[in-house]
């Protein structure tokens, strides 16, 4: 293979990996009302829109009810990757509540409750630059699935919780854009033995 085609080659997977970033555009938007029907049917057209773009894709939709009959309120956070001038176009008219997502930052606190009501507290960061890899540490999960993550990745911290026989167990999990701090809340999830709760959104 001679010189040129050699950089050839190289100028090709330079552009490629050049082309691939551009395509990993993410945003967000949050949908607000009262009526949980009209919500979902207005996120589901938001899916199809998404849909129509090149690359275009939902990635995660978090729905938290909030509120009492008279005060009831819905909000659907909805993650989306595509491309930037669709979403730019998307962002700007001005529908609804959201921005682009350069990373997110998820907060995790594990807590182990023994029958006296004192806690083991595991509580940790981890920044994402990939929206995607930020989605699947919760999506589809359920309190085992969240347990074991912990199990595999900080063995230490795992063997501490275990130390406690029959404890409460609860995760909380919290999802900042950029960093942790409450103005950047976008939503948040608790993980039960029993059920997965979506808590409230910025």
């Amino acid at each position: 293979m001679n010189k040129f085609v050699k950089l050839f080659v190289v100028m090709a997977l330079m552009l490629g990996v050049v082309s691939a970033a551009q395509a990993a555009v993410y945003g967000y938007i949050n949908v607000i009302g009262r009526d949980q029907d009209q919500i979902a049917r207005e996120v589901e057209t938001i899916e199809r829109l998404v849909k129509t773009w090149k690359n275009g894709e939902v990635l995660y939709t978090h729905t938290v009810k909030s509120g009492a009959v008279f005060f009831k309120k819905v909000t659907a956070t909805v993650f989306f990757a595509g491309e930037q001038s669709k979403i730019s176009s998307f962002l700007s008219a001005g529908s609804y509540e959201g921005d682009y997502l350069k990373n997110i930052v998820v907060k995790f606190n594990y807590v182990s409750t023994d029958k006296r009501g004192e806690e083991e507290n595991t509580i940790f960061t981890r920044k994402y630059n990939n929206i995607r890899d930020a989605v699947k540490a919760v999506k589809d999960k359920d309190s085992n699935a969240m347990w074991k993550d912990l199990a595999e990745n900080r063995k230490r911290d795992f063997a501490r919780h275990e130390k406690i026989s029959n404890a409460v167990k609860t995760v909380n999990v919290v999802f900042y854009s950029l960093q942790p701090v409450e103005e950047n809340r976008l939503f948040g999830i608790t993980f039960t033995d029993d059920k997965v709760k979506n808590t409230r959104g910025n």
